[in-house]
């Protein structure tokens, strides 16, 4: 039964690259829309995403894709937002001014590790409450931003904030350089 399924779905991807390719004009102007401009060097990979993306939302459509004149609309959106969430998530990632800290449950080894530990009590001590939560329980601890916001009940992207806030002082105190 599984199997079936997955062959299904297989073939129904298929289908929907087929018709993808039927569309290029739907296609280049939602990435456009997205904000992603021919003269960017990512601009092949992002346009062979929003392919991806057109056959998937072909895959996950309620009505008949085919049939239905909302399909080219509700494609349109799909990948408009699957391309704006790659761009944030680069962005993201290009955005991390400091190294990973994974000292969950360890103690720091390196002396790099005890530079950013001491580095983070002078903050912890200087800042208010919501810089020491974010040290204490994100950095140290592990726990995600959103589990750390709802049970201080507070929103989340305050607390992404107060992150970021804290990684660039921190870079500024260990002249940390990229």
């Amino acid at each position: 039964m599984n199997q079936t399924k997955d062959t299904i779905t297989q073939q129904n991807l298929t289908r929907g690259l087929q018709i993808a390719l039927k569309h290029p004009r739907l296609i280049s102007g939602a990435v456009k829309r997205a904000g992603i401009w021919r003269s960017s060097q990512d601009y092949d990979d992002f346009l062979q995403e929003a392919y991806l993306a057109f056959a998937q939302a072909y895959v996950n459509y309620a009505g008949d894709p085919e049939a239905d004149d909302g399909f080219k609309a509700y494609a349109f959106r799909h990948i408009v937002w699957r391309l704006i969430d790659l761009l944030r998530r680069n962005r993201y990632r290009q955005g991390d001014v400091l190294p990973d800290l994974n000292l969950i449950g360890g103690k720091a080894t390196d002396e790099a590790e005890l530079d950013i530990l001491l580095s983070l009590q002078q903050v912890a001590f200087s800042g208010n409450e919501l810089d020491q939560l974010v040290i204490r329980d994100h950095f140290l601890k592990g726990y995600p931003l959103s589990v750390i916001a709802y049970r201080q009940q507070v929103t989340p992207r305050a607390l992404r904030q107060h992150r970021a806030a804290l990684r660039r002082q921190l870079a500024e105190i260990l002249n940390y350089q990229s």
